[in-house]
């Protein structure tokens, strides 16, 4: 590694978890020669240092792939994706459980670094799971991701009422 602000105090750091090595003496005087100044402290990654930063660039990609047809593309921030997977873990002991292949879209949610959230593909009944899994978050937490699915996407879900409403109950006297 090259140029300004990349001294021992901000690449010991990567020394330290073995993604870049120091070079040694001999090697800092070679480059020494070559930059007609001395040259008191060079890195230079590791094959580990190499495979980080490529990763990185992989995991904080945006997702090129539109939405499969019938799909509809849903960014959500951290704290939402925690939400759900907190209700993909009780799917077993909700009387209502989460729609098919939520589970398997959480799974494959994607960081965009353009919109700071996390973006996932689901379909119309995924959706009004995940409404109504912010609607359990909010009775005992934050509102916040229910208000905001509702507000972006159109989207919030509404318990079935016990009673039917006033005007289905008829007086036939």
């Amino acid at each position: 590694m090259a140029g300004p602000g990349l001294d021992e105090r901000a690449t010991g750091p990567l020394v330290r978890l073995g993604l870049a090595r120091a070079a040694p003496r001999a090697q800092r005087a070679e480059l020494s020669a070559e930059a007609g100044r001395p040259v008191a402290w060079a890195v230079q990654l590791t094959d580990d240092g190499w495979d980080a930063l490529l990763y990185a660039r992989a995991r904080a990609a945006p997702t090129a792939e539109a939405p499969a047809p019938g799909l509809q593309q849903v960014g959500l921030r951290r704290s939402d994706l925690d939400t759900l997977r907190r209700y993909l873990a009780l799917r077993g002991q909700l009387r209502r459980g989460p729609a098919p292949g939520l589970e398997a879209a959480v799974e494959a949610a994607r960081f965009s670094v353009a919109s700071n959230r996390w973006v996932i593909h689901v379909s119309g009944e995924q959706m009004e799971s995940m409404a109504r899994a912010f609607f359990l978050e909010g009775l005992g937490g934050s509102a916040g991701a229910a208000n905001r699915l509702d507000r972006v996407y159109g989207v919030r879900y509404a318990p079935s009422p016990l009673l039917a409403p006033a005007e289905a109950h008829v007086d036939r006297t």
